[in-house]
């Protein structure tokens, strides 16, 4: 009997040091995924304001920025929370459903905003001289949309969610079925439903361009006498011959505007990537077809905050010369300031 008492213990005592080098593994995993985030974000943030255009396009990556980082505050920094104090919660009901709130709004922002960049890039491939008067306009309207947007859908969270003072957690409240039906609710609605409108919004893109391309024999260059920029022309650019004159429809679109087209792809297959794992796995092992260990499920759920990590970095490849102008312009600052200070000190 002893002897017996004596294996048991020993099990339980492997069972927790295993428990406790994961436990840390997540945690340096945790953090790091809220560096990159913090960093990441604010210094895009910093960049953009820093540049002064008032594009829309950088209106939407502002709010993308801001999306992602609530998603770092209310998201990651919970979960390392509850590592920290052995996966126990101490927060209470309302602090838990704040944090349900918040993080629904982060995450489901950083997704609206991200089908509206998309929806405005399609309206400036089909409609080149009508987005003219668009690309005058601020994209504020359309951000604020996709912010109300978020903050309806995340009003689920704090209903759903409750303290278990017992066991010390923030979890959900549904039997069997209820969790079936609201996860399933959220996959069409966070998920497959963005996915398609981003699917055809990128396929009517690449259609369109294709197919002018082999019709006119490749985007051919040519020059703005005006601003003296290349301009690359996608859709038909020829004179139209009217009974009341002649008329040139004149549908281009430049160069950086082609780039900003790519770079709005690339978040895009980063949204699908990060996402698809999360709601995919959660939603086979919720139906019963998978089952998965508890380690593995913390695991995929710790890489839905990766797309608030990629975004940043995506926006830097794509915006080199906006950071070389924020560095150069920091470079002439720091000399100003040490000579200020030198000036100062030998005064003194």
């Amino acid at each position: 009997m002893e002897s017996d008492l004596e294996v048991m213990s020993t099990n339980d005592s492997g069972t927790n040091v295993e428990e406790n080098i994961y436990r840390m593994h997540i945690l340096v995993f945790d953090a790091f995924l809220l560096t990159l985030v913090l960093v990441g974000n604010i210094s895009v943030l910093v960049v953009i304001i820093n540049d002064g255009q008032k594009s829309r396009m950088n209106v939407y990556i502002k709010n993308l920025a801001v999306a992602d980082l609530l998603c770092g505050l209310f998201y990651i920094v919970p979960r390392i929370v509850v590592h920290v104090n052995n996966d126990q919660f101490y927060g209470g009901n309302t602090i838990c459903k704040m944090q349900e709130y918040f993080g629904n709004v982060g995450i489901f922002g950083s997704n609206t905003i991200v089908v509206a960049l998309s929806l405005d890039r399609l309206y400036l491939v089909l409609r080149p001289l009508g987005s003219l008067a668009v690309r005058g306009k601020s994209a504020m309207m359309p951000c604020i949309l996709c912010w109300v947007i978020a903050a309806i859908e995340s009003v689920t969270g704090p209903i759903v969610f409750e303290y278990n003072d017992v066991i010390k957690y923030c979890t959900l409240w549904l039997n069997g079925t209820e969790l079936k039906i609201y996860f399933t609710t959220i996959f069409v609605v966070v998920f497959i439903i963005p996915t398609m409108i981003l699917a055809v919004c990128y396929s009517v893109i690449a259609y369109i361009i294709w197919r002018v391309s082999k019709r006119e024999g490749g985007i051919q260059l040519k020059e703005n006498p005006s601003s003296g920029h290349q301009h690359s022309s996608l859709l038909n650019s020829r004179q139209s011959s009217h009974s009341s004159g002649s008329e040139q429809r004149d549908t281009t679109i430049s160069k950086s505007q082609i780039k900003t087209i790519k770079m709005t792809f690339v978040i895009v297959i980063a949204f699908f990537c990060c996402w698809a794992p999360y709601m995919i796995v959660n939603l086979l092992f919720i139906f019963g077809i998978i089952i998965i260990p508890n380690q593995v499920s913390i695991f995929i759920n710790g890489l839905l905050p990766l797309n608030s990590v990629v975004n940043p970095l995506i926006y830097a490849a794509f915006s080199s010369r906006v950071f070389k102008r924020f560095r150069n312009k920091l470079t002439r600052r720091l000399p100003t300031t040490r000579t200020t200070r030198r000036t100062e000190n030998w005064k003194m």
